[in-house]
């Protein structure tokens, strides 16, 4: 029996979709590192990371950047160069 066009096309969306899902799920668990899934980098693994957090609170001054930038420098500023693939 063969398939209406519709159904085709529908079970070919699904089928791609499912591949689709299923190699990025693999590719976010190679990215993590630590091989498991688990998203925590390094666990269960050779130098395994603590899972303690520090951190400390870093203040900027606003006035240092407000300074440096004047009008005449904002006029006379240009935009910092883009990379450029070779052969292009």
């Amino acid at each position: 029996m063969a398939l209406p066009q519709t159904r085709k096309l529908a079970l070919a969306t699904a089928t791609a979709l499912a591949l689709l899902t299923a190699g990025l799920a693999w590719q976010a668990s190679a990215a993590d590192g630590s091989g498991d899934g688990s998203g925590r980098p390094g666990s269960g693994g050779k130098g395994t990371v603590s899972d303690t957090v520090s951190g400390e609170r870093v203040e900027h001054a606003p006035g240092a950047a407000g300074d440096h930038w004047t009008p005449e420098r904002m006029r006379s500023a240009e935009p910092a160069p883009m990379p450029v693939l070779p052969g292009t």
